[in-house]
């Protein structure tokens, strides 16, 4: 007897695989970034082919499926933060590097 077979989702992986942080969008697809950053609800990022220039594109951040993105990324090592700017940007503004801190959620106080 043949076990069913299972069909799933076709999954596109853009970019390099296993060296890049990932972007998980909803629709299935996945893009390996070399850079991404936040601007008016769009997210925008870089993608390199090869030797060629990396090239900018943006999306609606609600494309995104962020909880997936920050549990794939942290399982491969990547912290994925999201900034409002492209790194070296950030890195230029803010010469300690230090990632911004996310404060502790606060409980109204009756």
């Amino acid at each position: 007897m043949n076990a069913p077979q299972v069909y799933e989702t076709p999954v596109y992986d853009y970019g390099e695989e296993r060296t890049l942080p990932r972007l998980y969008l909803k629709d299935g697809t996945i893009v390996s970034v070399t850079d991404y950053w936040l601007v008016d609800d769009q997210l925008h990022f870089t993608i390199q082919e090869d030797d060629e220039k990396p090239v900018e594109q943006a999306i609606p951040f609600d494309e995104l499926d962020l909880q997936k993105t920050v549990d794939a990324n942290t399982r491969r090592g990547f912290r994925f933060v999201l900034r409002d700017e492209p790194f070296e940007q950030y890195l230029r503004d803010h010469p300690d590097g230090a990632p911004p801190a996310v404060p502790p959620s606060q409980s109204v106080r009756e």
